[in-house]
């Protein structure tokens, strides 16, 4: 089931939970550990029948392609994750045939026990207005993990051209505080460093780039 916390086309952000104490606010804002990446998938899907345009309300996962998120940088040691998501979407259309293919980009993230309660998750995505959004999947208080945290899995909304599954890729920005970050202006009381995860979804991992230059 997809749940849409506060929610604009660029930007999710996932509540804290109501449960439990929190420190009391000092003199500065707390300084807490940013979100760590668990997964990034891409997961290729259909609609319900045969001539249904696969959407956020009606996506059937059938492929999920996984990168590696165990070092920094995934294969490469450039700093970004790569797989092309447009060329793959394109194979899946051109054979399978029999039924409509869309993808959506999905990060899994991990948020430590010491500001669950205390901070809001704020994930920026770098998408254009009206193209394609971000969307919490599953409950947004996420699933419970070992030591008290949580692990919360944001997605794109599923998209359908080629072109526009290349870009849903780029720099996606993940921060913990207690007010908007944007708006903050000082008076955040519990906050994190912002975490980038860096995605090129235009190419594939170890491609070299006079292959990527002559497609």
């Amino acid at each position: 089931m997809v749940q849409s916390p506060t929610m604009r086309p660029d930007r999710l952000v996932i509540p804290r939970l109501p449960e439990g104490s929190v420190a009391p606010p000092g003199d500065a804002a707390r300084v807490v550990d940013p979100p760590a990446l668990a997964g990034v998938r891409l997961v290729f899907g259909v609609g319900s029948s045969p001539t249904s345009i696969p959407g956020p309300a009606d996506f059937h996962p059938v492929y999920t392609v996984s990168m590696p998120v165990f070092s920094p940088g995934g294969l490469d040691p450039d700093g970004i994750y790569e797989f092309d998501a447009g060329a793959q979407l394109e194979l899946l259309q051109s054979r399978a045939t029999r039924r409509r293919w869309g993808v959506r980009l999905e990060l899994e993230l991990a948020q430590a026990s010491e500001a669950v309660n205390a901070a809001d998750l704020w994930i920026e995505a770098p998408w254009s207005e009206g193209e394609v959004a971000l969307m919490a999947l599953g409950s947004a208080r996420g699933e419970p993990a070992v030591g008290g945290g949580r692990r919360v899995t944001v997605a794109s909304t599923p998209v359908t051209d080629v072109a526009l599954a290349r870009r849903l890729g780029g720099s996606f920005r993940v921060q913990l505080c207690d007010v908007d970050p944007h708006l903050a202006g000082g008076r955040a009381t519990v906050q994190s460093a912002v975490f980038e995860v860096a995605l090129d979804l235009g190419c594939y991992e170890f491609e070299t780039e006079t292959e990527t230059e002559t497609e």
